[in-house]
């Protein structure tokens, strides 16, 4: 029998639910394929047509993740309405939020993702680009209100804030405090000090001051490197007695 997309995606995100229940349990080394199948309800062959292996269930993981953030925001009304530093703020603790019920899960998954790091990269690729998507659109947004000037180099300024939000996800982990009040007031200082930063337009001026730095310190001297490389060449040349090098047999 023709298996539907609905009953696909119903079984996928049964296998995720499992793994995060059996690895909280016992640790992701200890925890098995076939553990996390029986959980779900499936055969134990079956779980492999949908992941091949449990480090890409925690992928899968962070997928739905991304994308139920996306849609929380969207839900947001007047989520539009707020200024560039809210609307940051707003959605790093709305992904806090929505890891919460997770919170032991993903503390054991960062530790598997922090230890496979070449792998982790490739595999986290699609959601850092997702995330990249999100806040481009935040910046676009603000850029075209007048809120802050349009950025050089703004691709990778949207990943530098893929690094702050992992770096705050990482503090969220470590965070005893009640009602994870530390990271809450992490998140609102620092992100008023980069929107500040932003909003001043220091970024593109020191961008326009390495520039000329580079323009008038790097390229100048780029000839005289040049010169010195050929007066070398050269000078090898006669040392070995090439052609060309200036040394001349005797008749």
């Amino acid at each position: 029998m023709k298996i539907s997309a609905q009953q696909k995606a119903e079984t996928r995100r049964k296998i995720i639910a499992a793994a995060v229940d059996v690895i909280t349990a016992r640790g992701f080394k200890a925890a098995t394929m076939r553990e996390i199948a029986r959980a779900a309800g499936i055969g134990d062959g079956t779980i492999y047509n949908y992941f091949p292996t449990k480090d890409t269930i925690l992928y899968g993981y962070y997928q739905d993740h991304m994308e139920a953030w996306i849609e929380r925001l969207r839900d947001m009304e007047a989520f539009h309405e707020l200024t560039l530093a809210e609307q940051l703020q707003c959605a790093f603790e709305t992904s806090l939020e929505l890891y919460q019920p997770d919170r032991e899960f993903v503390a054991e998954s960062f530790k598997v993702l922090s230890l496979s790091l070449g792998q982790s990269y490739r595999n986290m690729q699609p959601i850092r680009g997702r995330f990249g998507d999100m806040i481009r659109d935040m910046f676009e947004a603000a850029i075209e209100a007048g809120e802050i000037p349009d950025q050089m180099f703004a691709d990778l300024l949207y990943m530098v804030f893929w690094d702050y939000y992992m770096g705050l996800v990482f503090y969220w982990l470590h965070d005893s405090s009640d009602g994870f009040t530390n990271t809450s007031i992490l998140n609102d200082k620092s992100l008023d000090l980069a929107l500040a930063f932003l909003s001043s337009g220091l970024m593109n001026k020191l961008f326009d001051l390495g520039l000329f730095m580079f323009r008038q310190h790097i390229l100048s001297r780029m000839e005289v490197f040049k010169d010195r490389a050929a007066g070398l060449k050269q000078a090898k040349r006669k040392f070995k007695g090439e052609p060309g090098g200036g040394q001349h047999t005797e008749k």
